[in-house]
């Protein structure tokens, strides 16, 4: 699982390197920054979600399941808060559900929501005031949820 949310931590480390490199840390730069970087974090973790749901249906060597668990995917994971993601992993049965969710912390879960919340008020509405650290941050518990998915749906 090492090789996931690779654009966003990329881009977090280009971006680290920016801020510190200029001094802008508690600027609105940082803000600007870390409003982008939100959304490039709820895309990469729509996209692990769709490529763990395909590689679950893999495992049945049939294209048309793939296909159709493919496709259902795209329709029905539309909102990656974490019970969002445990409604849909339970959509592969209710054990995987029960699963997900004792391997994620009730805190480690506010810190992800958050920062999809944030990612929803710089979308819709006039922005958001998520700090990089608290952004990084969501970013480690994004990828815990993740590899809990993978052994929820994969492994």
């Amino acid at each position: 699982m090492g090789d996931i949310l690779l654009r966003t931590k990329s881009e977090i480390e280009d971006c680290d390197k920016h801020l510190q490199s200029s001094g802008a840390f508690d600027t609105e730069i940082e803000s600007y920054l870390t409003q982008y970087l939100v959304v490039v974090l709820c895309a990469d973790i729509q996209q692990e979600m769709y490529r763990l749901s395909e590689e679950r249906a893999s495992i049945a060597k049939d294209i048309a399941i793939s296909s159709y668990v493919s496709t259902s995917a795209r329709k029905i994971l539309r909102s990656i808060r974490k019970d969002e993601i445990a409604k849909f992993v339970g959509m592969f049965g209710t054990a995987s559900q029960v699963k997900l969710n004792s391997l994620i912390s009730d805190t480690e879960v506010t810190i992800f929501n958050n920062a999809v919340s944030n990612r929803h008020d710089v979308a819709h509405k006039q922005g958001a005031q998520i700090t990089f650290q608290e952004l990084k941050n969501a970013v480690v518990i994004a990828e815990k949820l993740l590899s809990a998915v993978s052994k929820c749906l994969v492994s």
